[in-house]
């Protein structure tokens, strides 16, 4: 498993309830943390809009569907995942509402997402210097138009607007929809950056490595919705912000 998958599956893990058995995980991508859940004998369906992806997590045995959110509507589950998918889905509050109806019993909502709208020029200049080092240490391959277009220009925050907030919901934006629909939200920040050079650092070695020495600085935001605290856990306990 790569470490980008690990790093989600180890959030996910910790707040699956013990009697969990039935999972949706909405935006499932190439079906790698699908692929690692059904390992733990789970029952887990996924669901992506693209179907290269889905084809994909097909090949790792992951009963994946092409679909969109929150127009899928087959089956209640446990748990429901958004995994750094729910910025881009609309409308958000029919998506969080669909969620949480199509959870059975005790269920929950896991979501893990990018606080995008927290980054400021001090954090684009340092994540502008560590490409330029794995570029110059021959580590990086810079095809990704993203990661080219910070290095390219002068001005990085407007280069960073420009490719994140084209229709995309902030994180402030999810927490206050999660609260007003559903109440009960346990959050925690998390590392985030280090995904934008998982694509494109070269394969070695020492590329998992790599990737988790950028685990120490934050820019993603998890939550998870969970109404039964005797379950869940207090917010204290698990090292969580409260609300």
């Amino acid at each position: 498993m790569r470490f980008e998958t690990r790093y989600t599956y180890d959030f996910v893990k910790r707040f699956l309830p013990l009697d969990c058995r039935q999972i949706l995980e909405i935006g499932c991508g190439r079906g790698e943390l699908a692929a690692r859940l059904l390992k733990d004998r789970y029952s887990v369906v996924a669901i992506d809009s693209d179907q290269g992806s889905v084809a994909a997590a097909r090949r790792l045995g992951v009963d994946a569907r092409v679909a969109t959110w929150p127009d899928f509507d087959e089956g209640h589950f446990d748990a429901v995942l958004f995994t750094r998918s729910l910025h881009h889905i609309h409308p958000l509050d029919k998506s969080i509402r669909h969620a949480a109806d199509s959870l059975v019993g005790r269920g929950l909502i896991i979501v893990e997402d990018f606080t995008y709208e927290s980054t400021d020029e001090k954090t684009l200049r340092w994540f502008s210097s560590v490409i330029r080092l794995l570029e110059a240490a021959e580590l990086l391959s810079i095809s990704d138009d993203f990661l080219g277009k910070l290095l390219s220009r002068t001005d990085t925050m407007k280069t960073w607007r420009e490719n994140h907030e084209d229709e995309l919901h902030t994180a402030a934006e999810i927490d206050t929809q999660l609260e007003k629909l559903l109440g009960r939200v346990i959050r925690e920040d998390a590392a985030y950056y280090f995904r934008y050079l998982a694509n494109a650092i070269a394969a070695t070695e020492k590329r998992d490595a790599i990737l988790q020495a950028f685990v120490g600085h934050a820019g993603g935001r998890r939550l998870h919705y969970c109404p039964w605290p005797e379950i869940c856990g207090d917010a204290d306990q698990i090292g969580a912000k409260k609300p």
